[in-house]
């Protein structure tokens, strides 16, 4: 028994921060270069007032305009990312009542960014096959805005706040997961007072909710190393070889670093997907939007076979094939 995905939406907001805008801000930046080194041209940021949860519901609610039936369906919710309601409770539970989904629903928050999609899909894959769940919504969402300083050019560039939605339910299609952690490099791509450790100081008004740092050269060549002995275990894992995978969506870190990973990998680009350039790096949404991208473009279909792969902070990693 395995999963299998009904329905994938997210959301991006309204706010556009083109590189013009960029250059604008910093003078030494190029516009061209930005979009050279990064494959970004445009990135999205939401405001103080609309957080993480407020996109997650809304991307929700737009599904369910649609198919009203999906929120009397639904028993288990797993909410993925950064940016959380409170410490205590449980966003999802929060996200629980304001959807009005059944109360037999199983609530669980998955702070997680790069591998999130990953880690998600497993545990729902767990739940469907013990039968704790039948219809799952999985959910991720990030505001990596909030914890990028204003002077920060390289992650301003990068990253993009975000929302996307996958309605899971049970299927007969077969597949595996290969999970991995390596703590070791936590500090490489890390948000400095934001926990226990380094709380908040309430007098440093720049960044409330803490300030993310990256080693950006580190980051690269952990994914260098890491990912291609992660596709090849996923694919032994399931029994499969290259040829047999129709797609491989892997984390959209940045546009570069892919392009290295799919030449190392040797896979075509044809079959092979590296687009963020009016999105940004979504973190965990960016698995979710590449699928429903490939899905509005119709370069897959139902009966496909998908190799997904999650890469990034932690150190953490995680791929699967799953059938459309």
């Amino acid at each position: 028994m395995s999963l299998r995905i009904e329905h994938i939406e997210y959301y991006l907001p309204d706010n556009i921060i083109t590189n013009d805008d960029l250059v604008h801000r910093f003078p030494h930046l190029n516009a061209e270069e930005i979009y050279r080194t990064t494959g970004v041209k445009e990135r999205r940021h939401t405001t103080p007032e609309f957080i993480m949860s407020n996109m997650v519901v809304q991307v929700v609610e737009n599904l369910f305009s649609n198919l009203p039936e999906l929120r009397n369906e639904i028993d288990g919710i797993i909410l993925v990312g950064h940016g959380y309601d409170y410490r205590a409770p449980v966003t999802s539970a929060i996200i629980q009542y304001k959807l009005k989904l059944n109360n037999n629903c199983i609530a669980l928050d998955v702070p997680h960014g790069c591998t999130g999609y990953i880690n998600g899909l497993a545990i729902s894959n767990g739940l469907l096959e013990t039968g704790t769940c039948n219809k799952i919504l999985l959910l991720t969402g990030d505001t990596p805005s909030y914890v990028i300083a204003k002077d920060n050019s390289e992650l301003l560039s990068i990253f993009s706040d975000s929302a996307s939605l996958s309605i899971l339910t049970k299927s007969s299609n077969y597949c595996k997961f290969v999970v991995g952690t390596d703590g070791s490099g936590y500090q490489n791509l890390m948000v400095h007072s934001s926990g226990s450790i380094e709380p908040y100081n309430i007098s440093d008004t720049r960044l409330k909710y803490g300030e993310m740092v990256m080693n950006g050269k580190e980051i690269f060549l952990f994914a260098v190393r890491t990912v291609p002995k992660l596709i090849a275990d996923t694919l032994l894992k399931n029994n499969l070889n290259k040829d047999d995978i129709a797609y491989f969506v892997f984390h959209q870190a940045n546009s570069f670093m892919l392009d290295v990973l799919r030449r190392k990998l040797k896979i075509e680009k044809e079959r092979f997907f590296n687009d963020i350039t009016f999105t940004g790096n979504t973190v965990s949404s960016s698995i979710p939007i590449a699928l429903k991208t490939l899905m509005e473009q119709q370069k897959i279909k139902r009966g496909d076979k998908l190799l997904l792969a999650g890469f990034g902070l932690g150190y953490t990693w995680g791929a699967t094939v799953i059938e459309l």
